[in-house]
């Protein structure tokens, strides 16, 4: 995709509005499991929608999480939301990972990534992970973050060290873009 088209699809998909929360089901599926709720209520909870597709997308993103995450003994919500301001605090990113998996080493906190399209990859889960960190850094600072691909069944983790950067250089450039348009 050419930046423009990059941009306008970004806003288009971050702008302030009621609109229609397509991955909620699968949100309240997973805090439903979470919460040792039965199969049959997160079908029901699953299938409570009248799109087709937004049906069977959230069916195969959450059976790829049940597969790499359901057996997992310290898997808990995570209920904490932040916020991070970038290019002078003209665009602000709302995070809220969904939940996180305590092992013997960390507190891993999660992200689902449940979108076909754009497909995932290092350098784009490197900028979500880089997001989580900053929006965190004050209050959850000791956490991992990480982000789980659903439609590829990968997890990513870290970002590199140019990974600001390159954030701060595209929020810079949107916001550009936004005030002479």
């Amino acid at each position: 995709m050419d930046p423009a088209r990059q941009i306008s699809e970004v806003l288009r998909r971050v702008q302030q509005s009621t609109g229609y929360d397509f991955y909620r089901t699968l949100n309240l599926a997973i805090s439903a499991h979470i919460n040792s709720k039965s199969q049959d209520e997160i079908s029901y909870i699953l299938n409570n929608s009248s799109r087709p597709d937004e049906i069977s997308y959230n069916k195969a993103a959450f059976d790829s999480f049940e597969k790499k995450f359901g057996s997992k003994k310290k898997l808990t919500k995570f209920e904490k939301k932040g916020a991070l301001k970038l290019a002078d605090g003209k665009i602000v990113i709302n995070v809220s990972p969904i939940f996180m998996v305590e092992t013997t080493t960390s507190m891993d906190v999660y992200h689902i990534w449940a979108i076909q399209n754009p497909k995932m990859d290092k350098s784009k889960a490197n900028c979500a992970c880089y997001v989580m960190e900053q929006a965190f850094k004050k209050s959850a600072p000791n956490y991992q973050y990480k982000l789980f691909d659903a439609t590829s069944s990968k997890t990513y983790s870290g970002s590199s060290n140019t990974t600001g950067l390159a954030v701060s250089s595209v929020a810079d450039n949107m916001a550009k873009w936004i005030e002479n348009s």
